[in-house]
């Protein structure tokens, strides 16, 4: 997830200060000027969705110039029911065919992931987000009528979902991304809408409200900041009949909205759109440059490489997902049709390529099998020497069993090789960190990767922030792009930033 408390705190006190001035008298009227919420958008919302909001004050056109297209709760598994091509097209006198498109736009939009809180019930909210101001917390979007949005009406749906507006007129909090989800036709908003409202099983369940402490608890606030980040445009026609490199731009931006978490941010948390998808922090984790750029970015995939990943979570000799990622993963990309996968890969691939002020060497392309010799020299070390390790030492006692002396992994690359590695050979340590740190659990289909971490609640080994910038120095020397000298401090900044983020449970 993306660094909530530093966004949502900027964006609180950016959106306050124009609130205060002619600025937001100019967007309350425009606000009155609008007319009534049209009847579409995604994601339902009462309060938080995903990762922070904001596209740019321009609205965002990424297509590459050479080929623009025209502009354009217990549920069944959304996946389920999606055909092999997309979302089915609709069918004005077919229920069940417009719940079956809302299935899919859910999973394709990843609304489960923030709003079911872990070992919660799907979408009935709860999920927390730690920001300098307090906790915001995602809200029940189960069609129950007193606790979730059983009483939305289609118009209302739309206005949170595109606008973010509530029901009652409260602003949403820039930590759903309706900026992106803007950009959904209004057929699929309607289908949408429908499958939250007769496919999903209510929840009878209330959340705690989010109580932020001043300027955050000031909503209007928002009112301002939503004036001058603009959304994408909303999307027009069938989308499931799009060519597919439209198809693709609709998925990356509007339902995936792989900008939220990819493209960095101006001082008013808009998307730089001239750096779009040229990656950036989200707190603890770092969101790669996924630009085609051949050195800064994955301007070396091919197609099938993408689409492999985001199927799985994982291509032998170039990258394996986790964290937010791994998230996405599992929660979304892993469901989507196998012509959807190939048409958000080659739009990707088709991005005007941005380098990297870190990364001037593809990341995937550092290191080799090292023959490294025998270390343990002498017999079983006490569980009672606390005498701290190096970093070759660290690496044999706690990773050498899995992925080798020689750090090739296994012949079946269920564990990964550390050479030939994006995380390793990153120019950033921030991800290897984390991996080490919290692990990897990740399904994707019926394919399961995991590694344990080596945190405070580690199961297997808890390193302290020394050792574990020993082993994260001695990996990248060795298999990587090199010693990146990390310290304790950053280790323990990272250890302290990743604190607030807590997943949804598995399997939901």
């Amino acid at each position: 997830m993306p660094d909530f408390r530093t966004l949502l705190c900027s964006a609180l006190i950016a959106g306050t200060a124009l609130g205060g001035v002619a600025l937001a008298p100019l967007a309350a009227a425009t606000s009155a000027d609008k007319p009534a919420a049209q009847p579409t958008v995604p994601a339902p919302v009462a309060e938080e969705g995903k990762p922070v909001a904001g596209s740019d004050a321009k609205t965002s056109d990424h297509t590459p110039t050479s080929e623009k297209p025209a502009p354009a709760g217990e549920a069944a598994t959304p996946a389920a029911s999606a055909p092999a091509g997309g979302p089915p097209a609709s069918q004005p006198d077919s229920a069940e065919a417009e719940l079956a498109r809302g299935a899919y736009l859910a999973t394709a939009a990843d609304c489960v992931a923030c709003h079911t809180k872990p070992g919660g019930k799907p979408f009935a909210g709860g999920l927390k987000i730690a920001t300098p101001m307090g906790q915001v917390v995602a809200t029940n979007i189960t069609p129950d009528p007193d606790h979730g949005i059983g009483r939305y009406t289609e118009a209302d749906f739309e206005n949170a979902v595109r606008h973010g507006v509530r029901k009652d007129g409260s602003y949403l909090y820039p930590v759903m991304p309706y900026v992106s989800y803007a950009g959904m036709t209004d057929q699929d908003v309607k289908a949408l809408y429908a499958w939250f409202m007769h496919a999903v099983k209510p929840v009878a369940e209330a959340q705690e409200e989010t109580n932020l402490s001043f300027p955050a608890s000031i909503r209007p606030a928002m009112m301002a900041w939503n004036f001058i980040a603009s959304k994408e445009t909303p999307e027009t026609g069938d989308s499931s009949t799009y060519d597919p490199l439209r198809r693709g731009r609709y998925l990356a931006n509007a339902l995936e909205h792989c900008g939220t978490c990819h493209t960095p941010r101006n001082f008013m948390l808009s998307e730089k759109q001239d750096h779009y998808l040229a990656g950036t922090s989200l707190g603890a984790w770092y969101a790669p440059n996924i630009t085609s750029s051949k050195t800064g970015g994955i301007g070396s995939w091919s197609e099938d490489d993408l689409v492999a990943y985001l199927r799985t979570g994982h291509v032998a000799g170039r990258a394996q997902a986790a964290g937010p990622m791994a998230e996405a993963v599992e929660h979304s990309t892993s469901h989507l049709t196998d012509a959807d996968l190939h048409a958000l890969a080659a739009f990707i691939l088709k991005v005007a390529p941005m380098e990297d002020e870190a990364d001037h060497t593809a990341r995937d392309a550092f290191g080799k099998a090292v023959n490294e010799p025998d270390i343990r020299t002498k017999g079983p070390q006490r569980i009672d020497d606390l005498a701290e390790m190096d970093g070759p030492h660290i690496y044999d006692a706690n990773c050498a069993a899995c992925h080798g002396r020689d750090g090739a992994g296994t012949q079946d690359h269920y564990v990964p090789s550390l050479f030939a590695n994006s995380t390793v050979g990153a120019g950033r340590p921030d991800n290897l960190i984390m991996t080490i740190l919290k692990g990897v659990d990740r399904t994707a289909g019926k394919e399961h990767a995991f590694m344990p971490g080596f945190d405070g609640q580690s199961n297997v080994q808890r390193l302290s922030d020394a050792e574990i910038a020993a082993l994260v120095n001695y990996v990248t020397a060795t298999f990587g792009s090199g010693d990146h000298h990390v310290t304790p401090e950053q280790v323990k900044n990272l250890r302290g930033d990743s604190k607030p983020v807590n997943a949804p449970a598995k399997g939901q």
